[in-house]
């Protein structure tokens, strides 16, 4: 096995191990050259095992496939300060809706102190992080229960959903792609993805790096149909340039 096999196949464990890789790690893991790594990852790529995103590859695996529990794990730092730059923007006193997407979940530990805050969501994992506090108020919305979301889907879900406004929506999403707009793999989150903007006052998407340049099976709403996106790397022009012409505002965490 040469040098770069060997590489290629620690590259592997890994990703298998980490979900994602970074070029800057690599480079000083291995003592090879950024373009090495690149070339690496290109490889990986091509092989379908790796999709190359801003800084580095994930696993070419979609999240929607892996247990909920690996995908709260996934990418956990980067989504950790996007979910406390999606907090700061909740106000005492709002009603709030908060998407069962692991990014979306990432706000709530920041949420505990707010005052006379309504939360209401679809994910049962929403309602566990309060099972021990009084506030904030938490409604969990009916439904058919899918377990490997933790959370509620379908018509009775979104039925319950339009009886509220929300004056903020936190929602994930599973891809977002230059030309099809933020997209799903599955037709039971897109639907609630929808609902949620259309009662929300102000809508915010949460999206680590990796969604960028994905795409996904159901297109859910166009780039421009929210107010705001927070990620936590910086978008390639593509996506900035729309953005920008939009009126979306980009929020970096």
């Amino acid at each position: 096995m040469s040098f770069t096999e060997h590489r290629l196949e620690l590259i592997r464990d890994l990703l298998r191990q980490m979900q994602r890789v970074h070029v800057k790690d690599l480079v000083d893991q291995f003592k090879v050259s950024q373009e090495s790594i690149r070339r690496d990852l290109r490889e990986l790529e091509t092989q379908g095992f790796a999709r190359r995103v801003y800084g580095g590859a994930v696993l070419d695996r979609q999240e929607s496939d892996q247990p909920f529990a690996e995908r709260l794990r996934v990418g956990a730092r980067e989504k950790a300060r996007i979910g406390e730059a999606a907090a700061a923007l909740v106000k005492d006193g709002m009603k709030i809706f908060v998407d069962e997407g692991t990014t979306a979940l990432a706000c709530l530990k920041h949420l505990k102190t707010r005052k006379d805050l309504t939360i209401v969501s679809n994910s049962l994992a929403v309602a566990a992080q309060f099972y021990y506090s009084a506030t904030p108020s938490v409604r969990v919305l009916g439904g058919r229960l899918r377990p490997d979301y933790q959370a509620t889907f379908g018509p009775e879900t979104a039925a319950a959903m339009k009886e509220h406004f929300f004056d903020l929506a936190i929602i994930a999403i599973s891809a977002v792609h230059a030309e099809r707009g933020f997209m799903d793999y599955g037709e039971d989150e897109a639907i609630i993805r929808r609902v949620a903007r259309a009662q929300a006052k102000r809508s915010v998407i949460v999206a680590d790096s990796s969604k960028f340049g994905r795409l996904g099976s159901i297109h859910t709403f166009g780039l421009q149909d929210v107010h705001a996106v927070i990620t936590g790397s910086t978008l390639t022009k593509d996506f900035s340039d729309q953005f920008l012409k939009s009126n979306v505002e980009i929020i970096y965490a």
